[in-house]
């Protein structure tokens, strides 16, 4: 991002502008997001699209921390979600030349450990957990949740998840990996760690087992989700379909799956399912997003085969932003597409709390507060009060349509 100085002498418009220029604006939101994108016979999936707003945003996001939390916060507020983890990024890019270097030197993990902690791993965590800390008290202030002056969001709450980018060198992903678990076991606002980036990059896909190996040494003592399974037919060589569920599950100790696409793919996949089931690993579904990214929609989804194997689901709607979407948005797909009725989506409403990574007490209090919403919920339905009482009938419509 540069100043509207420096803006204006290199020819480049300032980002206000597009605040009074609607095609400015029109093609703003369009780079950072899948609207208006369409399958084609040349592009059948926004896979491409997708990925690549990242990095259009990225460059302006780091520093707007506090203003996109508030946001989201308003945002699921209004959509009735009482709790959230937020997705983050947090390592200190300071240090990343000596912290790689050190870690280059080593040959084995624990010696890559070790090198890092001798080179200031511990005082970047402080140094990161200080600057968590300013910054939800910022957030925290300007919702006024303590005051008599409560605004919109105070009704959620959130924790923070911290990404690791998986398409970068081994060792920079080490790196990367030994910091966010490190600040997971000091700050408990951030629950646990993720792998972000595409699955199917070269690298991803050509370092996956090391990427695995790297999470059980480092993070076998903090709660794990991962992105494995975001693959399908076409996208990769059959044989990177086979494994990546199991080894994120049983290398990488993972306690939730995102996406998990691939399981019909797996090598002996109902003996994984059954796995899954019995260690309660969670398959986070992303109805919308696998069908614009991967064109895997309708039949060809495995949500029925999660269901009826017992493995727990919750719905996700994964990058809310990019894909223009809501959460509503999924429990309506789930609904539409595979005809999960009420009770089946308030169960898996309720997982979403039941597994979140929240502590024991605070994962019991929003479970309490989930049934009383619920059963107030019902009651106004049954009574014929509830503002919602034509959305059964609008559902039943939508999803017996021809």
């Amino acid at each position: 991002m540069l100043p509207k100085a420096q803006c204006e002498r290199t020819g480049v418009r300032p980002v206000s502008d597009a605040m009074r220029d609607q095609k400015l604006y029109d093609r703003l939101i369009n780079a950072f997001s899948m609207r208006d994108f369409l399958p084609t016979p040349a592009a059948p999936t926004g896979h491409d699209e997708f990925f690549a707003t990242f990095d259009r945003f990225g460059t302006a996001s780091g520093s707007h921390f506090v203003d996109m939390t508030l946001d989201q916060l308003k945002l699921y507020d209004g959509e009735n979600v009482q709790y959230v983890e937020f997705m983050v990024s947090s390592w200190c890019p300071n240090d990343r030349e000596r912290f790689a270097k050190a870690v280059g030197e080593a040959s084995d993990d624990a010696s890559k450990l070790a090198a890092l902690e001798a080179n200031g791993l511990a005082d970047c965590v402080a140094a990161k957990r200080n600057d968590l800390a300013a910054a939800i008290g910022k957030i925290t202030a300007m919702l006024g949740c303590e005051t008599s002056n409560t605004q919109p969001g105070c009704g959620v709450t959130f924790r923070y998840i911290v990404q690791v980018y998986r398409n970068n060198s081994p060792d920079e992903v080490f790196v990367q990996a030994a910091t966010a678990a490190a600040l997971v076991r000091a700050e408990p606002r951030l629950v646990a760690l993720n792998l972000v980036g595409a699955e199917d990059n070269l690298v991803a896909r050509r370092d996956y087992t090391r990427h695995m190996q790297i999470i059980h040494f480092l993070a076998n003592d903090v709660p794990v989700a991962l992105h494995a399974g975001e693959l399908w037919l076409g996208l990769v060589p059959p044989p990177d379909l086979t494994f990546h569920i199991r080894q994120a599950v049983e290398i990488g100790g993972a306690r939730r799956i995102g996406h998990g696409v691939t399981i019909g793919f797996e090598r002996e996949a109902a003996g994984l399912l059954a796995e899954m089931r019995a260690r309660s690993v969670v398959v986070e579904i992303n109805l919308t997003s696998n069908d614009l990214i991967l064109g895997v929609r309708g039949k060809d989804h495995p949500l029925p085969a999660y269901l009826a194997a017992g493995v727990p689901v919750v719905l996700s709607s994964d990058d809310a932003g990019v894909l223009r979407i809501d959460l509503t948005n999924e429990y309506f797909r789930a609904a539409r597409d595979y005809g999960l009725g009420y009770r089946e989506l308030k169960a898996i409403a309720r997982n979403a709390l039941r597994y979140s990574f929240l502590d024991e007490r605070e994962k019991r209090d929003q479970l309490e507060r989930f049934e009383r919403r619920s059963a107030e919920f019902e009651r106004s339905v049954a009574s014929g009060q509830s503002p919602l009482r034509n959305a059964v009938a609008l559902i039943k419509a939508a999803v017996t349509a021809p």
